[in-house]
């Protein structure tokens, strides 16, 4: 088993509080539950620190993070900053079919039940209608907070508001980019990325 997946297995076990905050983590413990060395423990264990989802307490140990409203606020801020313009440069570039398969999948996450592809189509809905932005760094910096904020994903369970909610926002968002109405498609996504949790 590579880190990947490792850190994917020990992310989504933090993502539905199987492991809860304050938990802490042992690289010989992992090793031996994913029968593999420490250095892809190690490795994997690192992905997670930078995400943020891990923290280094006094004693050198890795616990899981408690969540930080402050810093949640920050990132959703430069998020929204930074894929915006990525939108903005990206939707005159976009072809119909790109747009019609972001709102197929827009349709399917409304459906989707499992945590980890909630998470693979949200992402997959986001990078395709930013991707033709031309900005391959713009694109790496908006990855990254993602990432950062990714924690909410187990908050949205098949019937619950947010869930709802998100449905409406990416459709509205969807509607302003089948226009080709720029302002509208801002518009929406900053109120999609402003007004929820995860995005």
């Amino acid at each position: 088993m590579d880190p990947k997946m490792i850190a994917a297995a020990l992310r989504q076990e933090i993502d539905d509080r199987s492991l809860p905050p304050g938990t802490v983590l042992k690289q010989e413990d992992l090793a031996a539950r994913f029968r593999v060395s420490r250095q892809p423990v190690r490795q994997a264990l690192g992905h997670l620190v930078a995400e943020g989802l891990l923290v280094q307490r006094s004693d050198r140990s890795l616990a899981v993070a408690e969540p930080n409203l402050e810093a949640t606020r920050e990132v959703r801020a430069i998020r929204c900053l930074l894929e915006v313009e990525a939108l903005r440069l990206s939707l005159p570039n976009l072809t119909d079919a790109q747009i019609r398969k972001a709102e197929r999948l827009a349709l399917d996450l409304i459906e989707e039940e499992e945590i980890a592809m909630i998470e693979e189509l949200d992402v997959a809905f986001h990078a395709l209608l930013y991707g033709a932005c031309g900005n391959g760094r713009l694109l790496t910096m908006i990855d990254g907070l993602r990432r950062e904020g990714r924690r909410s994903y187990a908050r949205q369970p098949m019937g619950s508001s947010e869930r709802i909610d998100y449905a409406h926002q990416h459709l509205a968002l969807i509607d302003a980019c089948k226009e080709r109405d720029i302002a509208a498609a801002v518009a929406a996504l900053q109120r999609h990325l402003m007004g929820d949790k995860n995005g």
